[in-house]
Formats: structure tokens, C-alpha cells, sequence
């Protein structure tokens, strides 16, 4: 089963919110809890909104978990600060080196901008979700996680970190095996359920990208949170859905290879399968997914051993 639509319970002590397109996740315990992903601005202000109306006390939120380092993922991060007296902020490290470098922080910034523009345009927030831009060029990080550390929440869930690259150098993924609960960043892509549709986003390594989705699929959750639009249950449902991903990156990395061979360039490729995505989802514009496209062209190509090169 799919859900959607927060603010919404997808199991036991944890609630889906910010939006569907963005969801941040609260782990909630006793006294004390915990909220996973760092989303994009305007997801500060729509989740103070929702926390209000579910009578939650921000005092008891201790921890806010970065899943990776990509503006998505982050923005809203300076605000749960604000929001959440003493909490602690988790990453690691890769991502808090990227959080803390100037040029990386001004690039997130606009891209920030033109997706709260998008939001706005498409109904899903309102002007009063709009984001203060960053007070200052970094977003800081208070404690490292690596792989096999745990993210405790007292009365609720123990979650081991999992480091699952190949989104990102550092991705990171994060199990409660006692609750069965499994929140895997963007280990598996940007998933369309409206049209069963996986964009794959190996954009650091296309090898790796695999092995971290069967790692993860080999777990064997009931609850699946995915870092967009939604969260799958049931443990043969959440099976399904990572053999679907596993099976369209596959697709797609065969896709570029056949293309390179039949003598298209590693720019036409990127603007045909970028057309595509933006078609589905044109959040923003066309060159964004494009530009990215071609980081998965290249991966796929490097891959294969095949110089991008002159192509």
C-alpha cells in the first residue's frame, strides 16, 4: 500500500509530514523525538503549521537527521533549529562538509528558490510557507554518523545508520529493525507511483547505487519512507517496489549504453531522458534534469569503462 498526503501515522510512533512531494518524518518517543530529512525551506513552515495542529510540543523534538546533502534535503534544517530548542543536528561528514562550503550553499539557495516558486505555482504551499533565505552561507552540524551507529528514540524505535551511496557520497539510510521501519533517503531515485515511473539517480556511481538498493531490499521492511511521494507498507508491497527500482535502473543504465553505441552523444542522450523526466515532473526547468541526466550518463559510460570524451 501507498500513503500519501500528510500529516498522516504510517506505523507506530512515526508520522509522514511536511508534503507528499517532500515529506519529513517524525519518530516520536517518550519526552523526546526525532525528525528525519531536512526538506526544502518551505517545509519549516508547513511543518510548524502541522505540529501546532497536532498539538505536538517542539520542545520534545531532540534530533533532526539529514539524510544527504542536496538542497531538497537541507533548506528547512536553519528553521527546525529555530523550532527545536537544543536539538541536535545529525549527517555525515560528507554532507556536513558540503553544508559547510560557501559556493555549495549559495548554488542550494537558488535552487531552493525556483522550488519554492514551483510549489507555490502548483498549489502545494501557500505565501505563508515561503522560506527566509539563509542567514548565513552554511547550515552547521552538531554530530557525525557513520555506518552502524544508532539514532535513538527513547519509547520509540533504535535506528542503526546505514551508509548507502551512490545518490551521494553520503547518503545514509537508516533501519529500526524492531519496529521494521525503513527510511532509505533517495537510495532508490525519485519514484512516480502515478505512473509507476523510477528516475534512477546514480549521480555518484552506478555500481554502488545498485548495491545499496539490495542491501536494502535484502532487509526485508514493512514500512518503506521514501524522501518523495510517499511511503510504501507491507512487506511483499515494499519487495515489489525495490525490485521495480532495481529492475528501471537497469533498464535506464542499458538505455544509455545502447544509445552511446547506436552513436548518439552524451548531450543528446542527457536532453532526451532530462525531456522525459521534466515531462512527468516539471518542478523545474527542463535544464535542471538534463544537466543531471548527464551525470548519469557519464556514470553509466564510466561504468562500462567508456570514455565520455569526444561524445
Amino acid at each position: 500500500m501507498l500513503i500519501r498526503n500528510p500529516p498522516v501515522e504510517v506505523a507506530p510512533n512515526l508520522l509522514m509530514l511536511g508534503t507528499t512531494a517532500y515529506p519529513l518524518f517524525l519518530c516520536k518517543g517518550d519526552g523526546e523525538g526525532a525528525v528525519f530529512e531536512g526538506g526544502t525551506g518551505a517545509m519549516g513552515p508547513v511543518l510548524r503549521r502541522q505540529l501546532r495542529r497536532l498539538g505536538i510540543d517542539t520542545s520534545t523534538v531532540t534530533q533532526v537527521v539529514v539524510t544527504h546533502a542536496h538542497p531538497d534535503h537541507v533548506m528547512a534544517v536553519p528553521m527546525l533549529r529555530e523550532m527545536f530548542p537544543g536539538v541536535t543536528v545529525l549527517a555525515s561528514s560528507s554532507a556536513a562538509a558540503v553544508m559547510s562550503a560557501e559556493k555549495a550553499m549559495a548554488f542550494f539557495q537558488q535552487v531552493d528558490d525556483a522550488l519554492t516558486a514551483s510549489l507555490l505555482a502548483a498549489g502545494m504551499i501557500t505565501d505563508a510557507d515561503r522560506p527566509q533565505p539563509l542567514a548565513e552561507p552554511r547550515i552547521a552540524v552538531d554530530r557525525i554518523i557513520k555506518e552502524g551507529d544508532t539514532i535513538a528514540v527513547a519509547g520509540a524505535a533504535s535506528f542503526t545508520v546505514l551508509e548507502t551511496p551512490g545518490h551521494s557520497d553520503g547518503s545514509l539510510s537508516f533501519h529500526d529493525s524492531a519496529g521494521d521501519v525503513l527510511l532509505i533517503s533517495d537510495a532508490t531515485g525519485y519514484y512516480l507511483p502515478d505512473d509507476q515511473y523510477w528516475w534512477p539517480n546514480y549521480f555518484t556511481g552506478y555500481a554502488t547505487y545498485l548495491e545499496s538498493m539490495r542491501r536494502l531490499a535484502g532487509l526485508g521492511a514493512g514500512v518503506l519512507c521514501l524522501s518523495h511521494n510517499g511511503v510504501v507498507t507491507g512487506v511483499e508491497d515494499v519487495q515489489a517496489y525495490f525490485d521495480g527500482a532495481i529492475a528501471a535502473t537497469e533498464e535506464y543504465h542499458g538505455r544509455i549504453v545502447e544509445g552511446t553505441k547506436a552513436g548518439k552523444s552524451v548531450r543528446q542522450i542527457a536532453e532526451e531522458l532530462g525531456a522525459e523526466v521534466y515531462e512527468k515532473t516539471p518542478l523545474l526547468p527542463i535544464e535542471f534534469f538534463q544537466k543531471n541526466c548527464g551525470l548519469l550518463v557519464k556514470q553509466s559510460l564510466r561504468h562500462e569503462g567508456l570514455s565520455a570524451e569526444g561524445r
